[in-house]
């Protein structure tokens, strides 16, 4: 408030609220020379202030004897939409505390998060902290800014009816300044209480990230415990399995090694190089041309051999090839 040129007398204010709930500015103005008024309102909400102002003009003509009854009207507004905003924040952690079962309300426990809903439930805990942050920032700059529009509202009395320090209100002005006084009180005082509530508000969510931390810890040891005895059993099944596989493959190869002398013997005296003649005295007989079986299996043994290796190090050098390649992803990452 400030006499600034030989054509204005009045009172200048500018609040500019810093939150994101309401996301506004105020300017106000009145010339006690001229007994005009100007107040300009930007940001969200308005449609509410509107109403509470129209609902004002509608009752009486607050600028000519109470210029201050419109900015009463916005503050009052105003409290009121912070108190539903603490509402819902109050709502929702009651929400998180019937999810981590742990408050001052007693829950289902039907209503616990599952264990795959802890650490969502822990992001929500710190991102509800963060907001009660914020939002007792914006009730303490509210409750400031109404006690800073008290005085101001004296200041403007005191230019307007005063006479030194004394200020003699008129029979008709009285009654509505006492009111527009009396609301500002009990604005400040009800957004003094709901800065209480808010601050508890925080306390309730430390208390929640002191002691849920902690479980949610042992509750996801306690998960994977129970996921790696699942392992270990899917393992030693697995392992078992194996071993009787093993066994199995033990007798097939023993009985393997017993018939395959007997079978080789068969197979080689059936061939057509060995004979018994059995119209000379059974005299056994072998064929001339013995060395072609010879001559024939020996290579193809040899080329089958080499074909195997071959095959065993284009697989081995291609295996290498890929480490060498995931290993310069890995340095490039």
């Amino acid at each position: 408030m400030r006499p600034r040129q030989s054509t204005f007398y009045g009172i200048d204010i500018l609040v500019k609220l810093p939150s994101s709930f309401l996301n506004s500015a105020i300017y106000f103005r009145h010339d006690l020379l001229r007994k005009t008024t100007v107040c300009l309102l930007l940001g969200n909400e308005l449609h509410c202030v509107k109403l509470a102002i129209t609902q004002m003009f509608l009752t009486s003509r607050p600028c000519s004897a109470s210029p201050i009854q419109i900015l009463d009207a916005v503050v009052s507004e105003y409290v009121a939409l912070l108190e539903t905003e603490r509402l819902t924040l109050d709502v929702g952690l009651r929400q998180l505390e019937a999810k981590t079962g742990m408050g001052a309300h007693v829950f289902d426990d039907s209503q616990r998060a599952a264990a795959a809903e802890l650490n969502d439930l822990l992001k929500a805990l710190h991102l509800c902290e963060g907001q009660l942050a914020f939002f007792e920032r914006t009730v303490q700059f509210q409750v400031g800014c109404i006690e800073w529009l008290q005085a101001q509202h004296l200041a403007l009395n005191q230019l307007r009816f005063g006479t030194g320090e004394v200020i003699h209100l008129p029979p008709a002005h009285r009654s509505l300044e006492e009111g527009v006084a009396f609301s500002l009180g009990l604005c400040a005082s009800f957004t003094r209480e709901s800065l209480e509530q808010v601050r508890t508000l925080r306390n309730r969510v430390r208390i929640q990230l002191s002691v849920y931390p902690p479980q949610v810890t042992n509750l996801i040891a306690q998960n994977d415990s129970r996921t790696n005895i699942a392992i270990a059993d899917a393992s030693r099944r697995i392992a078992f399995e194996t071993r009787r596989d093993s066994d199995a493959m033990k007798t097939i190869a023993a009985l393997t090694m017993i018939f395959l002398p007997g079978t080789f013997v068969a197979t080689l005296f059936g061939m057509v190089f060995f004979t018994v003649d059995t119209s000379s005295g059974s005299r056994f007989q072998v064929n001339p041309l013995w060395w072609i079986y010879l001559a024939v299996t020996i290579p193809l043994t040899i080329i089958t051999i080499g074909l195997w290796r071959g095959w065993l190090t284009l697989v081995r050098k291609s295996r290498m090839q890929d480490e060498e390649k995931v290993g310069l992803k890995e340095k490039s990452h």
